[in-house]
């Protein structure tokens, strides 16, 4: 996939576009996806995604702006392999804020070489947001531009969006936010030096510094991390270790039948489900000994989502 930092310079080929934040790149996404790749067919047109990077809130209103599903490092990934062949990537600065609808419209129809948008009652742009899928079709008509309306996906009774992930998420429930995105919450980041209280009862652990996005719920849950070149399973724990006399918030991961230095290196953890809240024991006799519970609890649903293949967890 061809990634374009800013406006391309001309338009080198005839594309099917569509335009979004796609934090999480979730369910509806995918059907825009989609549908936009079956537009790009008919007519050999680039499938072309143009997306926003930071978020255009942490610019308009910074207090509100919502943490990211995903970095941008995976947003990309995830467009890749959708077949999206060029992501334009606008940086959302004042700039960009001031541009009039019509302003944002022409730039999408003469320097992308749209020949169809596709995008949802939810796609809004220009300055305060001014701009729909009427106005571009208006917009667009003159210059022999299509504009295909895709209806919203629902889940569950509620549709499904980037705001309706990052409360599953920021509530803990993981199972939810897997069948929203079809596929597992991930958090990603580097594995740092913790202060070793793991390995002094038997369960060490990586440590995770993580780059911004959305937060589970303190607690523990069964994982699947990809780290060291292989993938490991395992038990985090999201919290404070109020046991251990802890106060920082931390991530931390005990992977099953692990033992490499990994400290520096990537990680990823796929969250496949929370097995209970952060508690204080009594003592690190019964730290350990929950632990221990934990670790088998983790070990079933690992082993459960390998065997059915499971296609939000088997990555």
């Amino acid at each position: 996939m061809q990634v374009s930092h800013g406006w391309p310079v001309r338009a080198d080929a005839a594309s099917a576009v569509a335009f979004g934040n796609f934090d999480g790149v979730h369910m509806g996404h995918r059907a825009i996806i989609g549908a936009l790749r079956a537009e790009a067919a008919q007519q050999q047109d680039r499938v072309t995604v143009v997306t926003f990077d930071p978020h255009p809130l942490v610019l308009l209103r910074p207090e509100r702006a919502p943490r990211a599903i995903d970095p941008l490092a995976q947003r990309l990934e995830r467009l890749a392999e959708l077949g999206v062949d060029l992501t334009v990537i606008l940086r959302f600065d004042d700039a960009l804020r001031r541009m009039t609808a019509r302003e944002f419209g022409d730039k999408l129809i003469h320097t992308l070489g749209a020949r169809v948008f596709v995008g949802s009652d939810d796609s809004r742009f220009g300055h305060g947001g001014a701009g729909d899928l009427g106005f571009l079709r208006d917009l667009a008509a003159p210059a022999g531009v299509r504009v295909l309306r895709i209806p919203g996906v629902s889940l569950a009774g509620a549709s499904v969006s980037s705001s309706r992930i990052r409360g599953a998420v920021q509530r803990g429930d993981v199972g939810m936010a897997a069948d929203l995105l079809r596929r597992a919450f991930a958090l990603y980041g580097t594995v740092v030096h913790g202060d070793a209280a793991g390995r002094s009862i038997g369960f060490p652990t990586a440590n995770l510094a993580s780059v911004g996005q959305v937060m589970p719920h303190a607690g523990v849950y069964a994982i699947r991390a990809q780290v060291g070149g292989g993938t490991h399973d395992g038990v985090a724990n999201l919290g404070t270790r109020p046991t251990v006399g802890g106060t920082a918030f931390r991530v931390e991961a005990h992977l099953f039948d692990f033992d490499q230095d990994v400290y520096g290196e990537p990680m990823a953890l796929m969250f496949l489900a929370r097995l209970r809240d952060e508690r204080r024991f009594d003592g690190l006799t019964a730290l350990r000994a929950a632990i221990a519970e934990d670790c088998v609890a983790a070990r079933a649903h690992t082993r459960q989502a390998s065997l059915r293949r499971d296609r939000y967890f088997c990555g």
